[in-house]
C-alpha cells in the first residue's frame, strides 16, 4: 500500500492493456491441446471434453499501441483523467479446423477508492474497480458497465476480488468470466466483448504517482463437439445456455489448472 495525499483519479499514469503473456496471445493466437488431460480428475468418462486441435486468435485492433517514450504505456493512455475513455475492443477468431466454444476471462484492477458521483458526493472508501466497460455508442454520462449481450456472463463463477500479480502495485483485481452465446465455425469471429473503457472519478490514498493499472484479458477455447455431462451430450448447435457454458468452463479449467494458474 502507498501513503500520500488524497488525489483525484487522473493524477496517475494508467493503461488498459493485457499483461505481457496475454498480449502475446492476443497478437499470435492461442493453441490449446496436446498436453492436457482428456478426462477430468473427478470422472473417468461420463463428463468429457475434447480439447485437442483447437486454435484461436484474440485481438483488439482499436487499442492504442504507440509508445514513443518506451515506458511500456501507450502514449494515449498516460495520465488518464476522470471520465476519460480509451478504445479497447477484444474479440476472438477461430483459426483452427474444428468448431470451438470460446471464453474471455477479464481481471479488472481494483484499488481503495473514494468514488465521487455525478453530484460531487464522495462515497465511503472501499475496494473498487477503476474502470467501466462500455459499448461503442454508449454516452460518456452512462456510468456503469455495459457488456455486449452476445457474451453471457457466468455469474456463478466470477465476481471475486483475487490476487493478480502485475495488474497494479497491490496485485488485486476483480474477475469477470464470459462465454460466447454460440459456437464458432472455422474462420468465424465473435463480436466485441466491449468497445471502450472509461475511467471513474475518485480520490485515492493508495495509487502511487505513475502507477500502472492493467486490465488482464485471457481468451480460452475448447472443441465444440463431443461434450458430455453425466453421459449425455450437451447440445452446442444453437444458443448455448449460461448453465452449459459454466459447466464447460469449469471442466475445462479443472483439466488445465496447472497451466492456467
Amino acid at each position: 500500500m502507498h501513503s500520500g495525499r488524497l488525489k483525484e483519479g487522473g493524477g496517475k499514469k494508467a493503461r488498459a492493456a493485457a499483461i505481457a503473456c496475454i498480449a502475446a496471445a492476443l497478437a499470435g493466437g492461442m493453441v490449446l491441446g496436446g498436453a492436457v488431460a482428456y478426462f477430468t480428475d473427478r470422472d473417468t468418462g461420463t463428463n468429457r471434453l475434447r480439447i485437442g486441435n483447437v486454435q484461436i486468435e484474440a485481438w483488439e485492433p482499436g487499442f492504442p499501441t504507440e509508445d514513443d517514450d518506451q515506458d511500456g504505456v501507450p502514449d494515449e493512455n498516460e495520465l488518464v483523467i476522470p471520465y476519460e475513455t480509451i478504445t479497447k475492443d477484444p474479440r476472438i477468431r477461430n483459426t483452427g479446423k474444428n468448431d470451438a466454444i470460446v471464453f474471455f476471462k477479464v481481471t479488472s484492477p481494483v484499488e481503495m477508492l473514494t468514488l465521487i458521483d455525478d453530484s460531487g458526493t464522495r462515497h465511503d472508501e472501499a475496494l473498487e474497480e477503476l474502470f467501466w466497460f462500455k459499448q461503442k455508442n454508449d454516452p460518456d454520462d452512462l456510468h456503469q458497465n455495459n457488456f455486449n449481450s452476445d457474451w453471457i456472463r457466468l455469474t456463478d463463477l466470477d465476481g471475486e476480488i483475487v490476487d493478480c500479480e502485475g495488474i497494479n502495485d497491490e496485485g488485486r483485481g476483480y474477475v469477470y468470466i464470459f462465454g460466447y452465446h454460440v459456437r464458432l465455425e472455422p474462420g468465424e469471429r465473435t463480436t466485441t466483448l466491449f468497445d471502450k473503457v472509461q475511467n471513474k472519478k475518485y480520490g485515492s490514498k493508495t495509487i502511487a504517482a505513475n502507477e500502472k493499472e492493467l486490465i488482464r484479458i485471457e481468451p480460452y477455447a475448447i472443441q465444440a463437439d463431443d461434450i458430455l455431462e453425466s453421459g449425455i451430450t450437451i447440445d452446442t448447435t444453437g444458443e448455448i445456455s449460461a448453465t452449459d457454458l459454466s459447466y464447460i468452463y469449469q471442466t475445462f479449467f479443472n483439466q488445465n489448472v496447472d497451466t492456467l494458474q
